[in-house]
């Protein structure tokens, strides 16, 4: 790697408002789901694939004594642009990671090869040893969240109901069931004798 790269490209990695001094390894996942039945012939393709959301991860370094351009006493925050000195860099990045995995926030996601918004973090994983205690060795999993979009649409009421009046047929008297049951088996009783002939 140059040292022209290392001096002005300082961003590699930014998840949220959290810069990396470094990128060791990145992985981009865009999957897609192929339906299983035949497809007819001749019919669109496009059709039968789905695109599934997107997957992004990050095996990131975070620093307390980063590689900062003309060499300033001044450690830049990892949760700001700004020159302010912090404490410990490594330790307020991981907080940061913490609270937005738990408050299930959306972040977007830069890098040197793309891009992403709407991501959630799935698996934070930190790795410390004896030897690396000033550096926060992270490997973060991200995925996209698909956002359904509701569209609600007013209905034009039809003109033979819009323009027809209500009519008062006015009250209508209520019969009770066994009467009403009555009724029909007198009237099927009368049916059935004026069948037979009597």
């Amino acid at each position: 790697m140059a040292l022209a790269e290392l001096i002005f490209k300082r961003v590699k990695a930014q998840i949220g408002i959290i810069q990396f001094d470094a990128s060791v390894s990145e992985s981009h996942n865009s999957p897609s789901e192929v339906t299983d039945h035949p497809v007819e012939e001749g019919s669109t393709v496009s059709d039968h694939i789905r695109k599934l959301p997107k997957e992004f991860e990050l095996n990131g370094l975070v620093t307390n004594t980063p590689i900062v351009f003309l060499a300033t006493t001044l450690a830049e925050s990892p949760l700001t642009v700004d020159s302010n000195p912090t404490d410990s860099r490594v330790e307020s990045a991981y907080s940061e990671l913490e609270r937005i995995q738990e408050a299930g926030e959306t972040v977007d996601v830069v890098t040197s090869l793309r891009e992403y918004t709407d991501m959630a973090i799935t698996n934070v994983s930190v790795t410390r040893e004896k030897a690396t205690g000033q550096i926060l060795d992270s490997t973060i999993s991200l995925r996209e969240i698909l956002f359904a979009k509701a569209l609600t649409l007013e209905l034009p009421v039809p003109l033979n109901v819009a323009n027809k009046a209500a009519k008062n047929k006015g009250k209508k008297q209520k019969q009770d069931s066994t009467s009403q049951q009555a009724a029909k088996n007198e009237s099927m009783f009368t049916k059935a004798l004026n069948a037979v002939g009597l």
